[in-house]
């Protein structure tokens, strides 16, 4: 037996044995904010939900509960948004009705999800006709909040804050942002996200006193270039070339910016005495770490060894995940209207697929660690002890069928970059 099944069957078993408590000693007639409601009702843990001291243990058993909580919540969210997204891809490449309805009326979540991808990569299979499609997009960036990882690691230690300045969080594989009050330099080859007065060019708006050069969207007023700036600069699509008094959206490759840029910068971007410039470049000035784009966010406070990884659990797993842009190539089909519809589905829900296997990968080892999270947890309110390890359970196995489907379907496909 592995020890993937050895876990759901010792999951189960304890569930099991737990729900005529539940069942004997919580009723829908309970209210949690009765002192006098029964103690055997746990209103204190909800999947995807945040919890609070109220149920009790320790901070680091606090801890472990919210990493539960929340690797359940992406868990159970990414069986639906794979159905969705499986569906549309049925659905749009003709799928038989027959087999629609079977798909749709399975009545196990799970189930449902596996039966439409099924369709959806017999789909695929069928349009393709012996053919090839490939995708060219880059991997989706997933984004994790580093204040999220201090607070959580202040929690592990018992303080009220944590400085991070004693061990500086790093992004390895990715790229960290940080605010910056100072001045912020890009890195070599590389351009740096600006909130400032930028020395280089700038991509993105740029608003100066007595007028910046734009070609592009001119919020303020618009004067032609050259000739003494006389008449107007506006062009038959509304776009300003010339000098704009106001705000310059650039449409063209960058705008040398002599005022404030907002966007891009290619050299350095220097904050204001009231405001911070969005760094993730090298920033020589106080710095507060505010994202990991990419990468695993390491580092913080030193803590519980445990505690920690519980830490980046919850903060992996809440990480914002965007799925990509990219373009469908398809080769050997000679009918436009199929291809047409493969290209359009695929845009419109293998993204989905592409950013889920991102977000799976994020929190693989913390999904592991769900075993020891719920073991070690016997100091919190014995009722919410059973839904807790339930809730585990039930995301190791939805993670495991949600990540199965997703590499069924990139299966059918060439992805590149």
């Amino acid at each position: 037996m592995t020890g993937f099944n050895r876990l759901k069957s010792g999951i189960l078993v304890a569930t099991a044995l737990a729900i005529p408590v539940l069942t004997n000693g919580c009723s829908s007639k309970d209210n949690p904010l009765d002192p006098n409601s029964s103690p055997l009702c746990c209103s204190e843990f909800k999947v995807g939900g945040t919890i609070t001291a109220d149920i009790g243990g320790s901070a680091s058993s606090q801890v472990a509960v919210q990493a539960v909580a929340d690797i359940a919540g992406i868990a159970t969210a990414a069986i639906d948004d794979l159905t969705t997204a499986c569906r549309g891809i049925a659905i749009d490449l003709d799928t038989p009705q027959a087999d629609q309805d079977a798909a749709e009326g399975t009545a196990d979540k799970n189930g449902k999800m596996k039966a439409w991808c099924n369709a959806a990569v017999k789909a695929i299979g069928t349009a393709k006709a012996g053919g090839s499609i490939s995708i060219n997009a880059k991997p989706p960036a997933c984004e994790a909040s580093v204040s999220a990882k201090l607070d959580c690691q202040a929690k592990c230690s018992g303080s009220a804050k944590c400085d991070f300045k004693a061990n500086p969080p790093t992004c390895t594989g990715g790229k960290l942002t940080v605010s910056c009050k100072g001045a912020c330099t890009a890195k070599a080859g590389a351009s740096l996200s600006c909130t400032g007065s930028c020395s280089g060019n700038c991509t993105g708006s740029c608003k100066a006193e007595g007028g910046v050069e734009c070609t592009g969207k001119c919020e303020g007023e618009c004067s032609a270039s050259g000739a003494g700036g006389t008449g107007t600069g506006i062009q038959a699509d509304g776009t300003c070339k010339g000098t704009c008094k106001g705000t310059c959206s650039a449409t063209a490759p960058s705008v040398k910016c002599e005022g404030s840029c907002s966007g891009s910068c290619d050299a350095t971007c220097q904050g204001s005495a009231t405001a911070s410039v969005k760094c993730d470049g090298d920033c020589v000035g106080d710095i507060e770490p505010i994202s990991c784009s990419g990468g695993k966010l390491e580092g913080g406070c030193t803590v519980d060894a445990k505690c920690d990884a519980n830490c980046n659990g919850s903060v992996q797993a809440k990480a914002t995940c965007t799925p990509p842009s990219f373009e469908v190539t398809i080769t050997g089909q000679a009918d436009a209207n199929i291809v047409a519809k493969v290209v359009g589905t695929l845009k419109a829900n293998f993204g989905v697929i592409l950013a889920l296997q991102s977000r799976f990968s994020l929190v693989a080892s913390a999904t592991a660690s769900l075993k020891d999270n719920v073991g070690a947890v016997a100091d919190i309110k014995l009722a919410c002890i059973p839904p807790l390890v339930a809730a585990a359970g039930q995301a190791i196995v939805d993670i495991k069928d949600a990540g199965d489907q997703t590499v069924a379907l990139a299966g059918t496909i060439t992805v590149g970059q």
